[in-house]
């Protein structure tokens, strides 16, 4: 039997090393920023890493392409009428009271023109609005009861002409940029921030020199009324708004959504030197290096998880006790099963000490028996008696002993199994636990990509450390975890490439 186990001994080491050989992957140097390569680094597999420098040169020239927004509400000039409207409503209303209480209630006339109670109307109203209002031209209208709407019409035509256009006070605090184009997102309410609904509508760009200031509209409306009629320009002009306003938040939020996921790449094929010896290791080589380790581990991880996959199915026992935890339990119990049995029978086969009582000659013929042979006969069958009781005695403690070692033996196994299984079950569960609490933290942290797949990389050159430490009792839990980790990095640089 020494030669068989010893051939068995000697196919295992060498399956081993052949196993160790073939996933040991290549030394990758652990260069730093401004290290010095010793020897030339060529990658055996392509390679597709981001150029930082690169990248962050198209992302300017991308981020001079988004066009400074601006956010215009043409509906500010409906507002600046309405406002217009009720400011001629109230001041007709009180002066008609006015010039009424000073005519004793009696109703006013053509000849009530310029009258001490229409000077008083006048300048009572005039202290309660603001001091453009043409009351030379709207009283006498008013004292004969006739309409001002062709006066009202007259002063709205040039207000909306010029509030068609764009107008912004550059003033506040958010200037507007000079001698550029922007883009013009329209709005309900000018004061309100833009909301992405705001900016996914369709605009229009608009060069800033087309921009009016709101001194430069008012003054358009004042010079559109003839001389004689400058007080009409001036109130009129008093109405005029801005219709516009700078939106440097919004034009930030744009330009954040127009550079995510924007990089540019730089692609390495098969056997092409990443690092050439005596360079100085800048950002651009040492992401090289970085994305040649990560996709070497994970090679390596798939090439290991790959063998393992084909011994588990190459054994159907050890493909069946990787998956189902209970068929250790279930073989522990026929093992021990067997072992009660074989116990109990080397018991039952050793022979038994029993005391058998001698035999007395038998009696000679024609004599008769004397008084001291009497006697003798029944010292022996006391002495029998005693010797069967005893015998019993021994059988019985020797059976109550067997029987007491075997159900604390089985008593004690099987709490043991239980005890594993139960501590095979806490460590998967822990396991699981980890995982989800690793992923969820990298989650609210937004933790870069690289720093992610590094947390990745390092957890799973733990479990391979523990698995080789534990060996075969827990190879399936730590396998599971192994696979779980190794396909959360992949799900994470699938979604790297496809963004």
């Amino acid at each position: 039997m020494a030669k068989p186990t010893a051939r068995f001994a000697l196919a295992a080491l060498t399956a081993a090393l052949l196993f160790t050989a073939t996933t040991l992957p290549a030394a990758i140097p652990d260069y730093k920023l401004g290290d010095v390569a010793i020897d030339d680094v060529v990658t055996p597999v392509p390679l597709v890493v981001v150029n930082p420098e690169a990248t962050e040169a198209l992302k300017q020239n991308v981020a001079k392409q988004i066009l400074f927004v601006v956010r215009h509400s043409p509906r500010t000039v409906d507002d600046a009428e309405i406002a217009l409207r009720n400011s001629v409503a109230l001041a007709r209303k009180k002066f008609q009271t006015r010039l009424q209480e000073g005519l004793l209630g009696r109703t006013p006339t053509e000849a009530d023109i310029g009258s001490p109670a229409f000077t008083q109307a006048v300048a009572a109203v005039a202290r309660e609005t603001s001091e453009d209002f043409p009351f030379d031209i709207f009283a006498p209208l008013w004292a004969q009861g006739k309409s001002d709407t062709p006066i009202v019409k007259s002063l709205l035509q040039p207000i909306h002409e010029v509030m068609g256009q764009v107008i912004i006070d550059n003033k506040g605090d958010n200037p507007l940029p000079v001698n550029q184009t922007v883009r013009l997102v329209p709005v309900t309410n000018s004061d309100a921030p833009s909301t992405l609904l705001d900016l996914d509508r369709e605009t229009c760009a608009f060069a800033t020199g087309k921009i009016a200031s709101p001194w430069r509209a008012r003054r358009l409306v004042e010079t559109s009324f003839p001389p004689a009629q400058q007080s009409l320009g001036k109130f009129a002009a008093s109405f005029v708004r801005p219709n516009a306003t700078p939106d440097p938040k919004a034009t930030e939020l744009q330009r954040s959504r127009r550079l995510e996921g924007i990089a540019a790449n730089d692609t390495y094929e098969a056997a092409q030197t990443i690092v050439l010896r005596g360079q100085v290791i800048d950002r651009k080589a040492l992401n090289a290096l970085t994305a040649l380790r990560e996709k070497s581990l994970i090679g390596t991880l798939q090439t290991k998880l790959e063998l393992e996959q084909q011994q588990r199915q190459n054994s159907p026992v050890a493909s069946q006790t990787s998956i189902n935890p209970l068929t250790w339990i279930a073989a522990a119990l026929g093992a021990v099963f067997i072992l009660l049995i074989g116990i109990f029978w080397r018991l039952r086969a050793q022979p038994a000490n029993t005391l058998l009582p001698v035999a007395s000659a038998p009696p000679l013929l024609h004599t008769s028996p004397t008084p001291a042979l009497a006697a003798g006969d029944s010292e022996t069958l006391a002495w029998q008696n005693r010797a069967l009781a005893a015998e019993a005695k021994a059988s019985r403690a020797q059976e109550a002993i067997r029987t007491g070692v075997l159900g604390w033996m089985k008593e004690k196994i099987v709490h043991t199994l239980f005890r594993q299984r139960a501590e095979m079950l806490a460590v998967q569960q822990k396991a699981e636990a980890e995982m989800r609490e690793l992923e969820e933290r990298l989650e609210k942290l937004h933790t870069p990509l690289q720093e992610r797949l590094n947390a990745y990389a390092k957890r799973i050159e733990d479990l391979e450390k523990e698995l080789a430490v534990k060996g075969e009792a827990n190879r399936h839990l730590l396998g599971a975890r192994i696979t779980a980790a190794r396909q959360q990095m992949k799900a994470e640089r699938s979604r790297f490439e496809t963004n």
